[in-house]
């Protein structure tokens, strides 16, 4: 399910370089995502990094330093994630990164004839919005990360009581 060769671009690298000298955590992947529009009518970019499970703690820092630190050198915002292989859990991660956490009901994974692979995540329906996201950022972001790291073709959000 996990996909084995994730190509890591000359930016990411450093990025990830520079976030291990700060921190001194594991980090796994590095990306750059656009985020919607800000009040400037600017598109921003967020920098993502995944990091291993055990290490999130010495990624953030003691009280989110490391972060800080980062987001003051890059003028970025600056998402640490932690990284699963079990997709489930990564994908709950990643909701749990925004300022209101997205509680999932249940996720899966349906094959359809052409054995493409959809995965299912399935929200209450007041949590919709923020599992979608200000002009859809949230779950482009979770499609990003997902399709980048599972062997999956397609991510959905579904808000019917399962």
């Amino acid at each position: 399910m996990l996909k084995k060769n994730i190509k890591i671009d000359r930016k990411s690298m450093e990025l990830i370089s520079l976030f291990n000298n700060i921190s001194g955590a594991i980090v796994k992947d590095c990306l750059i995502f656009e985020t919607p529009e800000n009040y400037d009518n600017e598109k921003s970019e967020v920098i993502i990094f995944l990091v291993k499970k055990d290490d999130i703690g010495k990624a953030i820092g003691k009280s989110g330093e490391h972060v800080k630190d980062l987001m003051t050198k890059l003028q970025k915002k600056i998402d640490v994630i932690p990284f699963s292989s079990d997709i489930s859990t990564f994908i709950q991660f990643i909701l749990n990164t925004s300022k209101s956490a997205v509680k999932v009901q249940n996720i899966e994974i349906k094959e359809n004839k052409n054995d493409k692979r959809t995965v299912v995540i399935s929200v209450r329906p007041q949590d919709r919005g923020k599992a979608i996201g200000k002009d859809g950022s949230m779950i482009r972001k979770i499609k990003t990360l997902v399709l980048r790291h599972y062997d999956v073709d397609n991510v959905i959000i579904n808000t019917h009581n399962a």
